[in-house]
């Protein structure tokens, strides 16, 4: 797939940032990627020696799919919004409200 708008383009990655970036918004040119911007939020990073170039799996990941990794973290963060307990305030409202 190829980028379609400077804007958004991958090959400026290793001179524009000095800390890396949180979020990265690409825009690509394919059949299926239809006409949007993708953005990937950092999740994880790794030393270069933990992970192997070719497969972009650490040796925990090796028996997993790209999809099955990606489940993994999307995880972590529903247990998050889980964790949390309603405060005093919000039973309060629930106590008076219609539903």
């Amino acid at each position: 797939m190829t980028v379609t708008k400077s804007d958004f383009d991958p090959m400026c990655l290793s001179s524009q940032y000095y800390d890396p970036p949180e979020i990265l918004n690409f825009q690509y040119e394919g059949v299926r990627c239809e006409n949007y911007v993708y953005r990937y939020v950092l999740v994880d990073k790794f030393r270069p020696n933990k992970i192997d170039a070719r497969s972009k799996k650490t040796d925990e990941e090796k028996d997993l799919s790209h999809k099955q990794i990606a489940q993994k973290y999307l995880k972590c963060q529903s247990h998050k919004d889980v964790d949390k307990k309603p405060g005093i305030l919000n039973k309060i409202k629930k106590v008076f409200s219609c539903g």
